[in-house]
């Protein structure tokens, strides 16, 4: 497959999968679709922009050769993260916001490769006593609690 080819098809899929966002939301309640609606329809204009683009000439030049497959962990890192992520999230709910946070912290610094752990304790030593304040102490929200706290 060329990398030209690829290029289109992977704006087309996202064009399909924001489309697809767009109908679900269809259905919310009041104006609870506002923030998804315009998240999918930006997305969706950024990826007919990206499927114009790559009938220019430039980027017909840019885009020659064949697609490389990449199966080191390094090219898969962005894939890695976003499945942590999603782990992320449930957990949130059975874990707790703050402990399941804090895991996520160390983790995805780790996954991308940030090795200086004076600056990772330092930022989390400011990050989370901060989400808290913010969060509890601010706007007074009742953030999930879980197993732990």
């Amino acid at each position: 497959m060329t990398r030209l080819l690829a290029e289109r098809l992977v704006a087309f899929g996202i064009i399909i999968a924001g489309g697809i966002v767009y109908l679900l939301t269809l259905d919310f309640p009041g104006r609870s679709d506002a923030f998804p609606d315009f998240a999918a329809i930006s997305i969706i204009l950024l990826a007919i922009g990206m499927l114009a683009r790559s009938f220019t000439s430039r980027d017909i030049e840019r885009l020659k050769g064949s697609v490389v497959f990449d199966f080191r962990y390094e090219a898969w890192k962005p894939l890695y993260v976003i499945i942590v992520g999603v782990i992320y999230s449930i957990s949130v709910i059975y874990i707790g916001f703050y402990t399941s946070s804090f895991v996520f912290y160390f983790a995805v610094t780790y996954m991308t490769g940030l090795r200086n752990h004076k600056i990772i304790i330092m930022t989390a030593a400011f990050l989370f006593p901060l989400l808290y304040a913010f969060f509890s102490l601010a706007l007074d929200a009742y953030l999930p609690e879980g197993l732990l706290f």
